[in-house]
C-alpha cells in the first residue's frame, strides 16, 4: 500500500538554482572549500577536459611533495626506533597520516559526487519558506561553525606549539627525516623544520576540512528534518483545514472540497520533502561511510596511545600540553560525527510524533490514507549509521563506547608494559 501512494511522489531531480554558491550554506564552508581548492581537490564544474587533466596533475604533485613524502619518512623512521617512547610517538603520528591519506584519496576519487550532493542543497525544497523555518538552519550554521572553530583552533595551536618548541630546541618537529642529526648545519635543520611544519599544517587543514564537511552535511540534514517537523505542525494548525461549512443545525458540518485539496497538497508536499531529505542523508552516509568507519576505528587506538603517552611518557609541561591538545583534537573529531548523527535520530522521532497531531477526523478518505502510509514510514525512524562491512551507529552512545574502549585498551597496554 505504501508503494502505491508514493510511486508517483519520488523526487529524483530537483530544480536547482545555479546562481547560489555552496559557500552560502554555512560560514565554515568558505574555509573548507578554500582548503580543498588549495589541494587542487575542488575543480570548477565548467573546466574543459585538458584543463581538468592539468588541474588533477597539479593535485598529484602537491600530494606527493607535501603528503606522501612526509608519510614515507615517518614510516621509515618507525623501523629505526629503539625505545618504546619513540615507537609510540611515531605510531600515533603515522596512524593519523595514513587515515588522512585514505580520506584524501577517497575525496579525489569521489569529488564529482560530493559536488553534486552540495549543489543538491540549492534545490527548491531546501529553501526556507518562512522565518520560523530559518531558525533550525541558523542553529545548524551556529553549531557546525562552533565545532569547526574549536577543531581548527586546537589543531593549529598544537602544530604552532610544535614549531615553537622545535625552533627553541633546534630539533625536528617529528624526528623522522633520515640523515638529520646534531652534525647537520643549522640552516638545513631550519629548512626541515619549516617543511615539517608546512606538511603537518596541511595534513591538519585537510583533515579538519574533510571532517567538518561531513559534519556540516549532517547538520544541514538535521535542520531540514526540523523544517519538515515545523511544516507538519502547520498542516494540522492551518485554519483552512478545520474550516467547516454549516449546512443546517441537525446536519454535521463537512470540509469543503477546496479545503480538503489544500490539506492533501500540503501533506503531500511534506511527504515529498521527507523522501528527499532521507534520500539525501542515505547518499551522504553511503558515500562517506568507508572513511568514517576507518576514522572511528583508528580513533580508538590513537586515543589509547595518546592517553598512554600522557600518563607515562610526558616529563615536562610542554609535553603535557601537546598530549592534551592532541587528545582534545581527537575528541572533537569523533564527537561531531556522533553528535549530529544523534540529533538526526532524535529529530526523526519528532517528525513521526508530528504526524500524530494532524487533525485526522477532519480529513477526507484520500488524505487519511496518505497520512496513514506516511506514518508507517516515519514510524521506522532514521538510523544514522556508518556502514561498510561493519556498521557503527552515529550517536552519543557510540562516542561513549569509543572512550570506554580506548580506556580498556589503555589498561591492557599499561599492564603489559609495567
Amino acid at each position: 500500500m505504501v508503494r502505491l501512494f508514493f510511486s508517483k511522489t519520488r523526487v529524483t531531480k530537483l530544480f536547482t538554482r545555479k546562481d547560489e554558491k555552496p559557500e552560502m550554506f554555512l560560514p565554515s564552508m568558505r574555509m573548507i572549500l578554500f582548503i580543498f581548492r588549495m589541494f587542487y581537490a575542488w575543480p570548477d564544474e565548467h573546466l574543459e577536459k585538458s584543463a581538468l587533466w592539468w588541474y588533477r596533475a597539479k593535485g598529484v604533485l602537491f600530494r606527493v611533495f607535501f603528503i606522501y613524502l612526509s608519510a614515507a619518512t615517518q614510516l621509515a623512521y618507525n623501523f629505526t626506533v629503539t625505545s618504546r617512547e619513540e615507537l609510540f610517538a611515531g605510531m600515533f603520528v603515522l596512524l593519523t597520516q595514513l587515515v588522512m591519506i585514505l580520506k584524501m584519496e577517497f575525496f579525489y576519487k569521489n569529488v564529482s559526487k560530493i559536488q553534486q550532493l552540495i549543489r543538491r542543497l540549492n534545490g527548491k525544497l531546501y529553501q526556507s519558506r518562512n522565518a520560523e523555518e530559518d531558525i533550525p538552519l541558523a542553529s545548524a550554521r551556529k553549531k557546525s561553525t562552533i565545532f569547526w572553530v574549536l577543531y581548527f583552533m586546537f589543531s593549529d595551536g598544537l602544530v604552532t606549539e610544535w614549531l615553537v618548541i622545535s625552533l627553541l630546541l633546534t630539533t625536528l618537529i617529528v624526528p623522522a627525516w633520515p640523515g638529520v642529526d646534531h652534525t647537520t648545519p643549522y640552516w638545513a635543520i631550519l629548512m626541515f623544520i619549516l617543511y615539517q611544519y608546512l606538511t603537518i599544517g596541511l595534513n591538519a587543514s585537510f583533515n579538519i576540512s574533510w571532517d567538518s564537511l561531513v559534519a556540516a552535511l549532517l547538520a544541514l540534514t538535521n535542520a531540514h528534518l526540523h523544517r519538515l517537523q515545523i511544516q507538519l505542525v502547520k498542516v494540522h494548525a492551518n485554519k483552512r483545514m478545520i474550516t467547516v461549512s454549516p449546512i443546517d443545525d441537525d446536519t454535521q458540518s463537512v470540509p469543503t472540497k477546496s479545503d480538503a485539496d489544500v490539506v492533501y497538497n500540503e501533506l503531500l508536499h511534506c511527504i515529498i520533502f521527507h523522501q528527499e531529505v532521507t534520500g539525501f542523508l542515505r547518499e551522504v552516509l553511503t558515500l562517506f561511510s568507508g572513511p568514517m568507519l576507518s576514522q572511528l576505528y583508528c580513533s580508538v587506538f590513537i586515543l589509547c596511545i595518546t592517553e598512554f603517552r600522557l600518563l607515562t611518557d610526558v616529563n615536562t609541561m610542554a609535553d603535557t600540553m601537546q598530549a592534551v591538545l592532541y587528545l582534545v583534537c581527537l575528541v572533537i573529531q569523533v564527537v561531531q560525527y556522533c553528535y549530529f548523527g544523534n540529533e538526526i535520530n532524535y529529530m526523526a522521532q519528532k517528525v513521526h510524533q508530528a504526524t500524530a497531531f494532524v487533525n485526522y477526523p477532519d480529513m477526507n478518505i484520500k488524505t487519511r490514507k496518505l497520512l496513514i502510509a506516511f506514518q508507517q514510514i516515519t514510524s521506522r525512524g532514521i538510523k544514522c549509521s556508518a556502514k561498510y562491512i561493519f556498521t557503527i551507529e552515529l550517536s552519543m552512545q557510540t562516542f561513549v563506547t569509543i572512550i570506554k574502549t580506548s580506556y580498556s585498551y589503555l589498561a591492557v597496554l599499561r599492564s603489559m608494559t609495567d
